[in-house]
């Protein structure tokens, strides 16, 4: 007796128990408990509810709401039922976002290059390009995304005046090289740092005229409607290539003090190999004057023969310009320093023509002598030495 009483004790008991399960899952704690309550695995019995399992903790914090796994079954009785789990309590809301940057971006570096998180000027040219803030600078239109700076230039076609045609660490600079001046329209030659049309050593885009090639302004550093080895001595000249052989484009100075005349082709003195003279003083009448160490207009060095008492100007002048003025002879009209390097002389009966002034007949074109009889001396073109 004392035996059964215990076993429907017991059967009792465990149904009890089963039905007090189903009414705590308020009171359940992230790990799934309930106070200290453990539930059954099953019911056991003829006719035993089932136990019912506890859901699982709530879903993760930061995300939406997970559902909670599933209770364990409880074992069969005769007719049991398998319980469900409980559903499990919400997660906690994810925190938001930080804003690139921390969203301290502004002024002239005002954009969040996200591969650093750091504030730049730009991630593309259109931030840098028109219209802008007046705290960016209008002449860096090109960004380099790499640095995040907003550039003059990012390649040297982005680079388009003269002196500074060549494009250097994202800034537009002075070239180099003829290369760097490709870019530009009409100037693909660099000379100190400007890109220009041609120089008088390199004169290629001039072209030519009838096979002869064009030669360059060397001052302008423009071309010229002049040809290569056209003028000769004492001819105005604008680059050394357009001397002849030999010669070289030289600035004659006069007076005292010395005065600018002009460019004018000079021998250079022991260059016997393209016709000049060894020695300026046995080279010819006029030409018998020595300049040492003159520099042409196209840097090169040399001694030139020149006039020794007048200039090239009065050389061209001679027995051709009339210095005829209100029928009476004038000075004022020739040469560049008149009566120092040029003086009016009658030429015939009623004209007058300009002279040169001379020390001696080697200072007069050949054939005509000094004329040692008037102040100063010229070269006398009335009457010619004899033969």
């Amino acid at each position: 007796m004392r035996t059964i009483l215990y076993g429907l004790w017991v059967l009792g008991g465990i149904g009890a128990a089963a039905s007090s399960v189903s009414g705590c899952s308020s009171s359940c704690s992230d790990t799934g408990s309930c106070g200290t309550y453990a539930p059954p695995t099953g019911g056991m019995g003829n006719a035993g509810s089932s136990g019912t399992g506890h859901g699982g903790a709530g879903g993760a914090h930061g995300g939406g709401s997970s559902s909670g796994e599933s209770g364990t079954s409880g074992a069969s009785g005769t007719s049991g039922t398998t319980g469900a789990g409980d559903s499990g309590e919400a997660g906690t809301a994810g925190a938001a976002g930080t804003a690139p940057c921390d969203g301290k971006c502004s002024g002239t570096t005002s954009v969040c290059l996200a591969a650093t998180n750091a504030c730049v000027e730009c991630t593309d040219s259109s931030q840098c390009a028109a219209p802008k803030p007046a705290c960016k600078d209008i002449t860096k239109p090109f960004c380099d995304t790499t640095a995040g700076q907003c550039v003059a230039c990012l390649k040297q076609a982005d680079c388009t005046t003269a002196t500074a045609s060549a494009c250097n660490a994202g800034a537009c600079a002075a070239c180099a090289k003829d290369a760097d001046c490709s870019n530009i329209a009409g100037k693909g030659v660099c000379d100190a740092g400007t890109c220009v049309q041609c120089t008088g050593n390199k004169f290629t885009a001039c072209g030519n005229n009838a096979g002869t090639p064009l030669v360059c302004d060397s001052l302008k550093r423009t071309c010229t409607a002049n040809t290569q080895h056209s003028v000769g001595l004492c001819q105005t000249c604008v680059t050394d290539a357009q001397c002849n052989a030999g010669e070289m484009c030289v600035l004659d100075k006069f007076s005292s003090p010395s005065k600018d005349v002009g460019y004018f082709c000079h021998w250079k003195q022991g260059d016997t190999t393209d016709g000049a003279p060894a020695d300026c003083t046995a080279g010819g009448r006029p030409y018998i004057g020595i300049q040492k160490n003159a520099t042409s207009i196209d840097g090169t060095a040399s001694d030139i023969c020149t006039l020794a008492v007048s200039t090239c100007t009065a050389l061209n002048q001679f027995r051709a310009k009339d210095c005829t003025v209100a029928s009476a002879p004038s000075d004022a009209v020739c040469g560049v320093s008149p009566p120092n390097d040029a003086k009016c002389m009658q030429f015939g009966s009623t004209t007058y023509r300009c002279t040169v002034t001379c020390g001696s007949d080697d200072d007069c074109p050949s054939p005509f002598p000094c004329d040692p009889g008037v102040s100063p001396r010229v070269c006398n073109f009335t009457s010619a030495m004899p033969p």
